[in-house]
């Protein structure tokens, strides 16, 4: 079963990987919003935890990041610990991920950052605009969302309304293939 830091970073990819070596479970409001102050910007964040996800989140994402969570035991004051329960520093976590990375065979050059882009690239084939695609995120700004998302937005566009939309790259795995 993998840990709630794998989960956390390989489903919910929203945020930077350094800014969730530190998220606490106890900073979910009375709302159900996951709340923290994002490292890089310093701009405070809030990510549905316990309460409905945006019609372009993937609801199963939620469902095994509590599992993992819940796998995790009694409650932890940090998501992403080492192997010996203490927190793991910016620079620790990424190296953890790109260690996986390489356990998991993955092509050369799949980061955490690009797990990162890759979710805004699903979200906005889901259907988000790019001002939802940056709440998730914790982008401040929306240029580079914009760079990230303008071949799916394009897409989108001139795709006359379905009922569902065609299933995304990350869905078929043919990002692996890139």
């Amino acid at each position: 079963m993998a840990s709630a830091s794998e989960w956390l970073n390989l489903n919910l990819n929203r945020r930077p990987l350094s800014s969730k070596t530190w998220k606490r479970p106890t900073n979910v409001d009375e709302d159900g919003w996951l709340v923290f102050v994002q490292k890089k910007t310093k701009s405070e964040v809030s990510v549905p935890f316990d309460r409905a996800l945006p019609h372009f989140a993937v609801a199963e994402d939620l469902v095994h990041l509590r599992r993992a969570i819940d796998a995790m035991g009694p409650r932890r004051a940090t998501f992403m610990l080492t192997e010996h329960g203490k927190a793991r520093s910016s620079k620790g976590a990424s190296q953890w991920f790109s260690e996986r990375a390489r356990m998991a065979k993955l092509p050369a050059g799949k980061t955490s950052h690009g797990l990162r882009k890759s979710r805004m690239i699903l979200h906005a084939e889901r259907g988000a605009n790019i001002h939802q695609i940056a709440a998730w995120s914790g982008h401040e700004t929306l240029k580079e969302i914009e760079r990230y998302t303008k071949k799916a937005e394009r897409r989108r566009i001139l795709t006359p309304n379905q009922s569902a939309p065609e299933p995304s790259v990350l869905e078929t795995g043919l990002f692996l293939k890139e």
